[in-house]
């Protein structure tokens, strides 16, 4: 009697939609066809590909925390991506990654209001970092459009950051996210 090995390992992102994002083409900006992406935080494999995004981010852009989020909380964390990948959704390729970002639980077409904990783009082609010369540009935008989009219904959902730090509050306001500033909170027993 022979007794094969069978190889069970489970990962594989989810896609969730395309969307588009732009790249720069000589002097103009195009679209870019890219994808909306959930990873399965419960699957080992899934967060190993987070931790191999954060290692090529060299930890920058929350990409460190959002696979530490990950690796604590396993299938309780919510953790969305944009892509270049168009296919083997089951393999993801971690320099596809564009941006990463953390939410509380998302019901599909429920527009219920979401809190974004982290979102961070690929520091290639980040803002803060890459003003100049990034030639892919709206990543967190994107991120935040395809989640609104995931989670309408008859509404569009309301997405809110508790304790933005006054660095992030004007682009968090420029796509329509209600924001508190970290440095009004009052510090208890301050």
């Amino acid at each position: 009697m022979e007794v094969r090995s069978v190889d069970r390992t489970q990962f594989g992102a989810k896609l969730i939609s395309p969307a588009k994002v732009k790249y720069k083409a000589g002097k103009y900006w195009k679209d870019l066809d890219v994808n909306f992406i959930k990873f399965e935080t419960n699957k080992v494999a899934d967060r190993s590909k987070l931790d191999a995004v954060s290692y090529l981010w060299d930890g920058k852009n929350l990409s460190s925390s959002i696979a530490e989020e990950a690796n604590i909380l396993g299938g309780s964390s919510n953790v969305y991506g944009l892509t270049l990948q168009k296919t083997n959704f089951e393999n993801i390729l971690p320099d596809h990654i564009l941006g990463l970002m953390t939410t509380s639980k998302v019901k599909k077409g429920q527009a219920e209001d979401i809190e974004i904990f982290k979102i961070g783009t690929n520091p290639k082609f980040a803002y803060e970092q890459q003003r100049r010369s990034r030639d892919i540009k709206h990543i967190a935008a994107t991120l935040l459009a395809s989640l609104r989009a995931l989670a309408g219904g008859k509404k569009s959902p309301k997405l809110y950051v508790h304790y933005a730090d006054s660095q992030e509050m004007k682009f968090l306001n420029k796509v329509g996210i209600e924001t508190k500033s970290a440095d009004a909170v009052k510090v208890i027993g301050k």
